[in-house]
């Protein structure tokens, strides 16, 4: 029952109300002395509302805020009680039916203080959602809310640019794809976050995530390199910016893997040519590997195939298939 308390505490200090709702947790964690109001009136229904709520009576407090939204729909306050009816259906696991409630918040008082509240309060349901959290179908938990998670991290951002909630909201978007092993979506991600955000001291884990996800876009050397490329791109920016903890994540080691791989992936194009028939652009691919690679285990097997073919291929190499970066034939122009 504590802990359960606590969390409440944690989720909502600003509407944690004692039992006898006489003081309340500020923002800082201090307790203060509310106000009193006449329970008759429509305050004083709003001080029994976060009263339930303090109480962990949320069907109550769920109850006590529809009744009175009903009742006074022009009030002045209407706002909170849309506010409370949320942290109440919240209070009841009902994370969706919550949404509603912020939802109406944030589109209709977007010039109000309540309007960053409510995007605080999406923040952490679409953190529930992220974790596994399903939303209720016929009273069971039974559909995936992970659509409504990514929703609502993109939403924040679009909503609070270039604020603290944004960049929270942009760099969870980042780890969100790269937890379910959506690396391309989270590259994009972080690369976004980099640029929106560059002097945020979230800087070098959305760095070291984005070498992460790079990496793992490559599926061999049979593949598209083009992740590969772009991890050694990021990895000498992160060198650059953060030299003790590329130190310690091994990057020089990890650039020499890269190297390894990008080379393979010349070796295999260029045996590919040879399959063709297309000897001038093996060896043309075979050279450029030597040249941009020579350090690798590529590089001496692509010696002894350049030691193969016959020396009138090699001198006529000028008419060799144009190809790009990653090794492969480049368009006609």
């Amino acid at each position: 029952m504590l802990r359960c308390v606590a969390a409440v505490i944690v989720l909502y200090p600003a509407l944690f109300a004692s039992a006898q709702d006489e003081y309340r947790l500020d923002d800082q964690g201090q307790w203060e002395q509310l106000t009193s109001y006449d329970p008759a009136t429509p305050e004083g229904q709003l001080q029994a509302i976060r009263k339930a709520i303090a109480e962990e009576h949320g069907g109550k407090a769920v109850d006590l805020a529809g009744s009175w939204i009903d009742r006074y729909p022009n009030h002045p306050m209407l706002v909170e009680a849309h506010l409370l009816r949320g942290d109440a259906r919240v209070l009841e696991k009902d994370y969706f039916d919550a949404l509603f409630d912020y939802e109406w918040v944030i589109r209709m008082y977007p010039a109000s203080e309540q309007f960053i509240t409510a995007l605080e309060r999406e923040f952490k349901v679409a953190e529930i959602f992220a974790g596994g959290t399903k939303r209720k179908l016929f009273g069971l938990r039974l559909i995936s809310a992970y659509g409504e998670a990514e929703e609502i991290f993109i939403r924040i951002q679009e909503r609070l640019p270039g604020s603290d909630l944004g960049e929270r909201a942009s760099i969870r978007l980042g780890d969100f794809y790269f937890d379910r092993g959506e690396m391309e979506r989270a590259a994009e991600a972080y690369d976004l976050f980099l640029e929106n955000y560059p002097r945020s001291r979230r800087r070098e884990w959305a760095m070291l995530r984005l070498i992460q996800a790079s990496l793992a876009r490559f599926k061999g050397p049979n593949f598209d390199s083009t992740g590969l490329i772009d991890a050694q791109e990021r990895i000498r920016q992160y060198k650059a910016e953060f030299p003790a903890a590329a130190e310690r994540i091994g990057a020089d080691a990890l650039t020499n893997r890269i190297a390894d791989s990008l080379a393979l992936k010349l070796f295999n194009t260029a045996r590919w040519y040879e399959g063709q028939g297309e000897d001038v652009s093996a060896v043309h691919v075979y050279r450029r590997l030597v040249r941009e690679y020579p350090q690798t285990g590529a590089a001496q097997d692509a010696l002894a195939r350049l030691e193969a073919l016959d020396e009138r291929v090699i001198e006529t190499d000028d008419r060799a298939t144009p190809v790009d970066d990653a090794g492969e034939p480049e368009a006609a122009s």
